[in-house]
């Protein structure tokens, strides 16, 4: 099996294949859909391993993209802290960690449970709607051009761009996603001269003004900042809230039971981010040759983690197939790990809670319409679209 193709991802995981790495070959040294090598890690522990040591396993040498990109997007990626190591990976955090810290969550949360709210009375009188489109996809959306101060409307087509990129992760197709990738960062551009002229109280004025030990960023640095935190804020939590209202689907005792005992639901959601992961792999590079379980890996070698078989791992979670809200710890790595873990993950966390939460009450019939469909990629997960039946007995 291809672990780099984007088919190979289209109904769901290959988890009998993860599972056979695991035991068998945890480091293996695999070829991509061009005959290139690379090592898939797929054991939880070594998972841990690459993420936590960005000196040996760098995002910096090749990105954090599958496929090594043209020099000249190379350079754009590594403007973003997403694509660079400590110190400067360090550097550039602080300047987005007070937007999510635990403070800054609490004070959103009032606005994102009236946003529910909003999303769900929108569909109310319905018998049925698009999750994915009308409540799944609008919640980040909103969330996080109120963080950045998009105007309301330029965040559909903005969107539009996200889905390019991340659905555009081959080498045939990589060209189109380095096209929308720049028209994002042109977009961020222009935001952010209009914020350098007339300031307001969200992070893209913030970043415009900051300063990074003495100085300013420079305009790479704002759009690759502008590019990464509209992407990670849209796409993953769509994902999340709708692979995760599917499993409630297949598994209606859980769902009766979330119903019956709201107070369950965030921790539903942490094993709905262990057993549907929404980011699928992040490719790192070695510096230096080193070992890594059984395997030999060489300077300059592709190394990729892949979340879905970490998440699985039978060493780390007992009966890791069983989906069990009741998952006590539940270390999972949909948010990675290290220096590099989701800035935004208390806020995911927050916009499901409330979403399904208003869900959950307002419509006692739920049920799937129609089979769920996804994007095509083999990096972040994205639905397109889940028809749901609502019911007739909607609740104010």
């Amino acid at each position: 099996m291809d672990l780099s193709s984007p088919d190979t991802y289209a109904d769901g995981f290959p988890h009998e294949v993860f599972r056979e790495l695991r035991a068998r070959d945890p480091v293996s040294l695999q070829k991509d859909s061009t005959g290139k090598p690379f090592w898939a890690v797929t054991r939880y522990q070594d998972v841990v391993t690459v993420l936590r040591t960005p000196a040996v396993f760098s995002t910096w040498r090749g990105s954090v993209l599958f496929d090594d990109p043209p020099p000249e997007f190379l350079a754009k990626l590594r403007e973003s802290m997403l694509n660079r190591d400590p110190p400067d990976h360090t550097r550039l955090r602080r300047l987005v960690n007070h937007v999510f810290s635990p403070r800054r969550i609490e004070m959103l949360e009032h606005q994102l449970a009236s946003h529910a709210r909003s999303l769900i009375a929108r569909v109310r009188g319905r018998q049925r709607c698009d999750f994915a489109t009308d409540i799944a996809g609008e919640m980040p959306l909103f969330v996080i051009c109120e963080i950045l101060g998009i105007p309301h409307e330029d965040r559909t087509k903005l969107y539009a761009l996200t889905a390019r990129m991340f659905a555009n992760t081959t080498p045939e197709t990589l060209k189109d996603a380095m096209a929308a990738a720049t028209a994002l960062r042109e977009y961020g551009v222009r935001l952010a001269a209009a914020k350098r002229e007339t300031p307001e109280d969200d992070l893209l004025s913030d970043l415009v003004a900051a300063e990074v030990e003495g100085r300013h960023l420079t305009d790479g640095e704002l759009q690759a900042f502008f590019m990464l935190l509209f992407n990670a804020g849209a796409d993953t939590t769509r994902s999340l809230l709708c692979l995760g209202l599917d499993l409630l689907f297949d598994h209606p005792a859980t769902l009766a039971e979330l119903r019956a005992d709201p107070a369950k639901v965030p921790d539903a959601i942490e094993e709905m981010l262990r057993y549907e992961t929404p980011v699928i792999q992040f490719r790192r590079t070695a510096t230096t040759a080193i070992r890594l379980g059984n395997a030999e890996i060489q300077e300059n070698d592709r190394v990729v983690v892949f979340f879905p078989s970490a998440n699985r791992d039978a060493a780390q979670f007992p009966d890791p197939d069983r989906f069990d809200i009741r998952r006590t710890p539940n270390p999972h790595l949909a948010f990675g790990h290290g220096p590099h873990f989701c800035a935004g993950a208390n806020l995911a966390r927050l916009e499901a809670k409330h979403v399904l939460l208003e869900l959950l009450r307002g419509f006692p019939r739920l049920e799937r319409a129609a089979p769920i469909v996804r994007s095509r990629t083999n990096f972040v997960r994205s639905v397109t679209s889940q028809p749901i039946n609502l019911g007739d007995h909607a609740v104010e």
